[in-house]
């Protein structure tokens, strides 16, 4: 199905630095961290893929997403205007033009406001053991697995967590108060006081909560959960903020025992997406169809349905032209230019993946084996691997054969397939042959934008310029004009972004930058100060700091009201 538009009908409009443009489209992935801002009016999630949103709670407007290059385990807003995202070993700030006016009003008194009386039991923990010190005296309690502690703001009991068990223990006697056992199969993943300490909140890993009353040593079940939560934080005591494996994020209100929204999961994107060769662009792929946009001409060109599912694909050595292997084992040639699809041959088994240069396709089967196709002819390769590589290339005079593995790089002759060498590598995500003067060498693109250069006779390796981009995720390369390549990048705010690179020096410039949500294009640029959008782009918002603007007319709209 063709759900696409021939031509775009634009409205080109000038903005300023910093006006973002951002795709209003939720995780694909695991969430692995979730905070709300110090006004409870946004929270940020982060899923295990690296990527970050700040979202409006009253609208779940998307006012920012950002890709991390590492997993992030915890979030911290510093103020409004400056929040980090923080993992094992690494972390990143990232700053939004602060505005004090943005602030509410705290709802409650804060535990930490709380003055403590010099008779104050004083609560520590070592390791499993948590030591409570009243007076002279000192209980000491140990909790196999503990997870956290919490001492109730009024000094009357402490709360234990263990994946096992929420736990409320005496502050003044050597007693537990409480003591409710996750259900079997399920463990606690976290719990919280409330600020008068008249409650406590326990959330359970498939997303249930209980509320415990340790005055009336009373609990009960306020929630039934039905999703694997993968991480879980608190806005203060009222508001619980749930992201789960599938990467939704839900808020719970304990005051009315409903979730109050859930964010929307991302939309299913295209199959496969490369930039187009020799012109500036893009080739993506669905399921069922092929869609190429063409810079220039600002046109979207979509092909026939495919002839069966799309399992492996590369781009073609013309402008929007792509080659395709099918689930029903055959591999098609498709111009999208006059809308041609080309059957090369019929396969006997599962293709893994395929690389092509002008008639030659390469072929990896899923059973290990590999193959060589020049038109209808199709003929067996010595070269098995049982491995899954990412990338695949060929040289730029057919002869040779490059595989990106995990942790290494593979190549050979066609010619003596079985004499492969390799190199080991750690971190890169695409590959390319080099032309002309650099044809004896392999371009490698790391995932940190830095280019390397392997020599395809002496193994020597050597760094070069670094991409001319921050942050994103490499996704594909193509063959450009001349000594150049083209390397499509998710960027930052959901932007995918084409760079045209030197095979030279590995300089590197960005040539297009196009948003689209799931299998839809909904606008582009060539440069930072006009942008093209179709007249429907209802997914995409314009956010200078923590304002959101309509996209329907935003050059003078009024901003969206988010407190």
């Amino acid at each position: 199905m063709v759900d696409l538009p021939q031509r775009f009908v634009p409205t080109t409009s000038r903005f300023v630095s910093p006006v973002r443009i951002v795709i209003q489209s939720g995780h694909a992935y695991a969430i692995t961290a979730v905070a709300f801002s110090p006004c409870l009016n946004f929270f940020a999630s982060v899923d295990c893929n690296g990527w970050a949103r700040i979202w409006a709670v009253e609208t779940l407007d998307i006012l920012g997403i950002y890709k991390l290059n590492f997993v992030c385990k915890s979030i911290e807003w510093a103020s409004l205007g400056e929040i980090t995202f923080i993992g094992d070993d690494a972390r990143r700030s990232v700053s939004f033009t602060e505005n004090k006016d943005n602030h509410a009003q705290q709802d409650e008194p804060l535990a930490g406001y709380v003055i403590r009386l010099l008779t104050s039991p004083e609560v520590s923990r070592d390791g499993d053991t948590i030591r409570i010190l009243y007076n002279e005296e000192t209980f000491e309690h140990e909790l196999p697995g503990l997870i956290a502690y919490e001492l109730d703001p009024c000094e009357r009991f402490v709360v234990a967590l263990t994946t096992d068990k929420v736990i409320v223990l005496n502050t003044y006697a050597d007693e537990i108060i409480q003591d409710l056992a996750a259900p079997q199969n399920h463990h606690w993943i976290a719990s919280k006081c409330s600020s008068r300490g008249d409650f406590v909140t326990a959330v359970l890993d498939d997303g249930t909560v209980w509320l415990l009353n340790p005055i009336k040593h009373s609990e009960a079940c306020i929630h039934k959960g039905n999703a694997h939560i993968t991480s879980c934080s608190y806005g203060q005591s009222k508001l619980i903020l749930m992201g789960d494996d599938r990467g939704s994020v839900a808020i719970f209100d304990v005051e009315t025992r409903s979730i109050l929204l859930r964010t929307p999961r991302q939309q299913r994107n295209f199959e496969a997406v490369y930039p187009s060769p020799d012109k500036v662009g893009l080739v993506a792929l669905r399921t069922e169809s092929t869609t190429a946009y063409l810079c220039q001409s600002q046109e979207i060109l979509s092909s026939a349905p495919l002839p069966a599912a799309h399992v492996a694909s590369c781009p073609g050595m013309m402008t929007s032209e792509v080659i395709v292997a099918c689930a029903d084992n055959a591999i098609y040639r498709i111009k999208l230019d006059d809308n041609t699809i080309l059957k090369l041959c019929v396969l006997n088994k599962s293709v893994r993946s395929i690389a092509c240069h002008g008639e030659l396709i390469f072929i990896h089967f899923k059973d290990g084996t590999s193959g060589t196709c020049i038109g209808k002819n199709y003929s067996d390769c010595a070269w098995k691997s049982e491995e899954a590589e990412s990338s695949l290339a060929i040289s730029e005079d057919g002869k040779q054969i490059a595989a990106l593995f995990e942790n290494r790089l593979e190549w050979f002759s066609l010619d003596d397939p079985k004499n492969s060498k390799n190199a080991e590598l750690h971190g890169a995500a695409q590959i390319a042959f080099g032309k002309e003067k650099t044809a004896d060498s392999i371009f490698v693109f790391m995932q940190d934008f830095r280019v390397l250069t392997i020599n395809t006779s002496t193994c020597e390796q050597k760094e070069l310029n670094r991409l001319a981009i921050e942050h994103g995720q490499i996704l594909s390369t193509a063959p450009a004009a001349k000594s150049f390549v083209f390397v499509l990048i998710a960027g930052e705010h959901g932007h995918l972004c084409v760079l045209k690179v030197g095979l030279n020096t590995a300089k590197s410039s960005l040539v297009l930058r196009v948003f689209s949500v799931g299998t839809q294009i909904w606008g582009a640029t060539m440069n930072d100060e006009s942008v093209s959008l179709r007249n429907d782009a209802n997914c995409l918002r314009i956010v200078q700091d923590l304002k959101s603007y309509s996209v329907d007319d935003w050059t003078r709209s009024e901003p969206l009201a988010l407190f």
